[in-house]
């Protein structure tokens, strides 16, 4: 399984509702970034949670491991 490194969080604007959105930046081992909604990190995953599981987004039906959340 693929594993992302968390890089940093930075706020964007929703182009939408105009409001100020954190997203977590993650570093993929194959050297890509993605970001990805903190809230969503927040609302799917225990603080207890070691292991965060996603789909990659670079690579089709596999997994992704997020470290350093």
């Amino acid at each position: 399984m693929n594993t992302a490194k968390f890089v940093k969080e930075i706020v964007v604007q929703d182009p939408d509702s105009k409001a100020d959105v954190e997203v977590s930046i993650f570093k993929h081992e194959n050297g890509g970034l993605f970001g990805i909604d903190s809230s969503y990190i927040v609302q799917c995953f225990d603080d207890d949670e070691t292991m965060i599981i996603i789909s990659d987004p670079f690579i089709s039906r596999s997994d992704i491991t997020l470290t350093g959340v």
